[in-house]
């Protein structure tokens, strides 16, 4: 289950980063009526105070979920997004195919996905059977040595685009302590392993994110089996 934005960052952080706790920055938008906002609005408001950024979308999103206006794990748009990894002791160069080829994916992952846009052996974006996008990135075994640079998910990933930038990127500071996190640290990735993250977006609520994570958890079980 995703945790609530409260749970994910700590007061003590916010007022570092802001000079204010988040009651501060609560008080002042319900005061100035931002409950009849949208979240673009809020967060230009919060701007406009001198909250920086990335930590003015945090709080219009901790906002947004304390006075009801969206639920834990929702997107702006009103979606939500499924995630989960797998780490796999082969070589990136033999699970590539496993991806890519239509039979080979659909041995997997079962019928219906189409691959809609990759990048040879860094990412692909499939399109589901109901119209629905999954992301699928591949994170190389260089990336523990160097950070998280090398994750699919991270900003200075050359695969970045593939994941909107907004108040649920896997890099705002609502999710980095998320165990879903993209980023989120995976000890289990040994050298010479690769790891495989998944996002499933657009997803229309809660229930359906539980069930595509079931669905993904079962057929990257099943990759498991293939790759031996």
């Amino acid at each position: 289950m995703v945790r609530r934005n409260l749970q994910t960052v700590s007061d003590e952080r916010v007022l570092l980063a802001t000079g204010h706790p988040r009651g501060h920055w609560f008080a002042l938008l319900d005061a100035a009526g931002a409950q009849g906002w949208r979240h673009p609005a809020i967060a230009a408001f919060l701007r406009d105070q001198g909250v920086p950024g990335w930590w003015s979308q945090g709080i219009t999103v901790a906002y947004e979920q304390e006075r009801g206006l969206r639920l834990p794990g929702q997107r702006p748009d009103g979606t939500f997004d499924a995630n989960i990894s797998r780490t796999f002791r082969v070589p990136a160069d033999a699970l590539w195919p496993l991806l890519v080829d239509d039979a080979a994916r659909e041995a997997w992952l079962g019928s219906g996905w189409v691959v809609a846009r990759q990048t040879a052996g860094r990412s692909l974006r499939l399109t589901a059977p109901d119209g629905t996008s999954a992301v699928l990135g591949v994170e190389h075994p260089r990336a523990r040595s160097g950070g998280a640079e090398g994750h699919t998910h991270h900003p200075d990933h050359p695969n970045h685009p593939d994941h909107p930038n907004h108040p649920d990127h896997p890099n705002h500071p609502d999710h980095t302590n998320h165990p879903d996190h993209a980023n989120h640290p995976d000890p289990a990735a040994p050298a010479g392993a690769v790891r495989l993250a998944v996002q499933h977006a657009k997803l229309p609520d809660p229930e359906t994110v539980e069930r595509s994570k079931r669905l993904w958890s079962e057929a990257l079980g099943r990759l498991a089996d293939h790759l031996g």
